[in-house]
């Protein structure tokens, strides 16, 4: 039986796709991913294939983990801004607004610095949101010294008991100085 990948346009037999040992790797790493996150990478992979052939299994096992690099340290950089907190249903709906937008883009996709742009401001706009929430509570005299945060399910970290709206890699460099 013969398949054809949706995503890369590969075509194997069953057997091939399950002995390849590249392949299994790219499963796995996908696999390990968030469930967001790998809910919606693959299609963001074919962001990356070229234009009249399939992606390449090199190709998508080197993507796949620089994903994995991306979503893992839960914020997110962009050159000349601040890093902001980015939770993996925000790197998913920031895959999900590039797969739409797929007509617009220009294909193939080399890196993912335009990924990196959108989650960054996604994750501003829940920041700016937050922020709104919590001098909500303030002025209503309920705030607590944290604000839960909707795409995690609980409270962002509040330090000293006063959420200083800073990611732990900050505040580790300013205890440092």
């Amino acid at each position: 039986m013969k398949l054809t990948c949706p995503v890369c346009g590969a075509v194997a037999s069953a057997e091939a796709w399950e002995n390849d040992a590249q392949w299994r790797e790219m499963m796995r790493v996908v696999l390990s991913l968030p469930a967001p996150v790998a809910t919606v990478s693959l299609g963001y992979f074919s962001l990356f294939r070229p234009g009249k052939s399939a992606l390449s299994v090199k190709k998508a096992l080197r993507l796949a983990k620089e994903i994995a690099a991306l979503v893992a340290p839960e914020y997110v950089r962009v050159q000349g801004k601040p890093a902001r907190r980015c939770y993996p249903a925000t790197w998913a709906q920031a895959m999900e607004q590039m797969s739409e937008r797929r007509g617009s883009l220009q294909l193939p996709l080399k890196n993912h610095n335009y990924l990196r742009q959108i989650a960054w401001g996604l994750a501003d706009a829940e920041d700016a949101a937050n922020e709104a929430r919590r001098r909500e509570m303030e002025a209503a005299g309920n705030y607590r010294g944290a604000v839960p945060h909707p795409a995690a399910g609980d409270p962002l970290p509040a330090g000293d008991g006063v959420d200083d709206g800073l990611l732990p890699i900050e505040r580790a460099m300013r205890s440092k100085q």
